[in-house]
Order: structure tokens, then C-alpha cells, then sequence
């Protein structure tokens, strides 16, 4: 029974939505990502992480929209308007390049959409 309980834990712990989504931008320079969110999740939290996110235990949050970002050339806003929220990144490195969630939390299991950011060297 512990072995239904275990697998079940982990097959409800996200929940990805759309296609992923190509992002290119410059060194140096800055790019915006706008990340969509469906009717109703206007109140929760949002936020941005690098790597496997959807796994549990390797969440490697980069900006979320409760607190300050861990690298300060991240920052997140939200328009609950629209409902897409916005990543910002300045002062783009070679480093910021690879895959990123957009996620919003839920109590259950998250909503993530995949983002690839690839950063080129000049125009």
C-alpha cells in the first residue's frame, strides 16, 4: 500500500501545461519572459526556477512574487489583469542560458510552463 502512496505523491506533484518556449537574448543586454496563467490564479503565488523544477527536491527558485530574488538581476511582476506574470533578467550571462519553469503554487501540485533561454554572445 506505502508503494501506491509513494508513486501517487509523486505523480501529483506538478502539473505542466503548453508547449515549451524558446527565449533568446544578448549578453549584457536584458530579456523579458511572460509567463500566462489560466482564470482564478490571479491570488497565488508565482515564480521562477532553473533546471529539473517540476521535480521535487530540486526547485532552484530564482525570483518569486513573495520575496526577493536570490540573484538580483531577477525580478518578478505580476499583472492579475492579463494574468501573465513577467521575469525580468538584466545584465544577461552566458551562465542564465538553459531550461526554466514559470510556475504558480497550488496547494496540491504546481502549474509549470517550460522555458528555454538561450543567450547569444552579440547582434
Amino acid at each position: 500500500m506505502l508503494d501506491v502512496l509513494l508513486l501517487f505523491s509523486s505523480i501529483c506533484t506538478a502539473v505542466v501545461v503548453g508547449a515549451s518556449q524558446t527565449i533568446s537574448g544578448y549578453r549584457g543586454e536584458r530579456v523579458e519572459i511572460r509567463c500566462s496563467y489560466e482564470s482564478g490564479y490571479e491570488s497565488y503565488s508565482k515564480y521562477f526556477c532553473k533546471g529539473e523544477c517540476p521535480i521535487i527536491g530540486y526547485r532552484n527558485i530564482m525570483v518569486d512574487s513573495g520575496s526577493p530574488a536570490k540573484d538580483e538581476r531577477f525580478s518578478l511582476t505580476d499583472d492579475t489583469t492579463t494574468r501573465v506574470f513577467t521575469v525580468t533578467i538584466t545584465d544577461l550571462r552566458t551562465e542564465d542560458e538553459g531550461k526554466y519553469w514559470c510556475a504558480v503554487e497550488r496547494i496540491i501540485s504546481d502549474v509549470y510552463s517550460e522555458i528555454v533561454l538561450l543567450v547569444k554572445l552579440s547582434k
